[in-house]
């Protein structure tokens, strides 16, 4: 049962951006519409595991996914400059 209420929230989600798509590229930038689709279905269904929650994302959890899909993965590590030399690796820090 919980499949066919996630398909059918999942339907009327993607129906509401595809007919008001400005609001989706207000949402989500330049990123790839399909990709925050599936990021939105995977926390549907982590959702749908509890009891006591609904199956709508929270709003941070909309938030993490949007950063995540803006800024990207690689990017959200911080990486310590350096250079290589010949004795070995030196900290730009």
């Amino acid at each position: 049962m919980k499949n066919l209420d996630i398909d059918i929230y999942m339907t009327n989600f993607t129906g509401f951006f595809r007919k008001n798509p400005d609001q989706l590229k207000q949402l989500i930038g330049n990123s790839d519409p399909e990709v925050f689709y599936d990021g939105v279905r995977k926390i549907v269904e982590e959702n749908s595991k509890f009891e006591d929650r609904q199956l709508e994302p929270t709003r941070q959890q909309l938030l993490d996914l949007i950063v995540k899909l803006t800024i990207g993965e690689s990017k959200q590590t911080t990486e310590i400059p350096h250079m290589v030399h010949h004795m070995g690796l030196i900290c730009l820090n």
